[in-house]
């Protein structure tokens, strides 16, 4: 799903968004860094810190990635599910979620991609591109 170009862009990227949204509903946004593509499908969030994504991502599994180069006005937003929202656990740990006041260690999850738009302050039409879709020159 994801190609090459794109796969290169998005671990090019030095800042990435994601959009994540609690139980309840209620949205939340964070930036980081360290994302890589696995694959063609998944992406990989390595060291994540934010304590209110990986709270939500427990509970609702729905987000959104968006990728663009800085200083850009343009990029992609990718829509997904988390598929893995929590580090692999030492054998004999138990999985038990995380207060909100506890600072997390380095943390990793994955989402599965199940969407890729154009991302743009311009007008835009959230239609999903072509897989196979090449980059445009000023992303590229």
């Amino acid at each position: 799903m994801i190609s090459e170009a794109l796969r290169q862009f998005i671990e090019s990227t030095p800042v990435v968004y994601v959009a994540s949204a609690d139980a309840k509903g209620h949205p939340h946004v964070a930036a980081g860094n360290h994302l890589t593509v696995s694959g063609g499908s998944l992406l990989v969030f390595e060291n994540w810190f934010c304590p209110v994504t990986l709270h939500n991502i427990t509970r609702n599994t729905h987000v959104a990635v968006v990728v663009a180069a800085p200083g850009s006005k343009t990029g992609y937003q990718l829509i997904g599910r988390v598929v893995k929202p929590h580090d692999d656990m030492v054998e004999g740990e138990r999985a038990v979620p995380r207060p909100l006041d506890v600072t997390p260690a380095l943390t990793r999850f994955m989402v599965r991609i199940e969407k890729i738009m154009e991302f743009s302050t311009g007008i835009h039409f959230d239609i999903p591109i072509n897989p196979g879709y090449s980059l445009p020159e000023c992303l590229g």
